[in-house]
């Protein structure tokens, strides 16, 4: 039972819950014309965006329900590198980086400001500081983000297995 609530709390806080939203707060310069119907030509898509204030990347998945926008969306932060592991050689990040940006980029903010900048600097919404990046690219960089975080995971527990047993006072 115990294992079920976390499974569904961590679901709600890593997909969300599905949001109304109203369609005219979405930039115009994303649709392919000014006229179109904003709700249906998102319904069904997929968009992600890097917010450099909060560190985070965003996946917005928009759906039309009973006539409405809704959209869920799944938040990935950037990781700090407090091991000095992130960039470290050999690591995965690095390749990663190296990878998708034509080994231009050293640091994940690098190489999502070149990414923004390759999307014209567009926002997804008028009312938020997120920029429009590519879906590959982003779900490359959150896999290996993942993949990091992993990593130092599995570094904690067996650390943590190495400490040895605390006696009673």
């Amino acid at each position: 039972m115990k294992n079920y609530l976390l499974l569904l709390l961590l679901t709600v806080l890593f997909v969300g819950c599905s949001i109304k939203m109203n369609p005219a707060t979405i930039n115009q310069e994303i649709l392919p014309q000014k006229n179109d119907n904003t709700t249906e030509f998102l319904n069904s898509k997929t968009y992600n965006t890097y917010d450099e204030k909060e560190g985070k990347l965003t996946t917005y998945f928009f759906k039309e329900k009973e006539g409405e926008l809704t959209y869920t969306n799944a938040i990935t932060y950037i990781p700090m590198d407090s091991t000095d592991q992130l960039y470290g050689f050999a690591s995965q990040m690095v390749f990663t980086l190296n990878r998708l940006t034509n080994n231009r980029a050293k640091t994940i903010e690098e190489a999502l400001v070149m990414e923004v900048k390759k999307n014209d600097f567009k926002k997804l919404f008028n009312d938020k500081e997120e920029y429009i990046i590519g879906n590959e690219f982003s779900r490359d960089l959150k896999y290996s983000i993942r993949e990091f975080q992993d990593m130092i995971e599995r570094q904690e527990d067996s650390d943590g297995g190495r400490l040895g047993i605390i006696l009673p006072i």
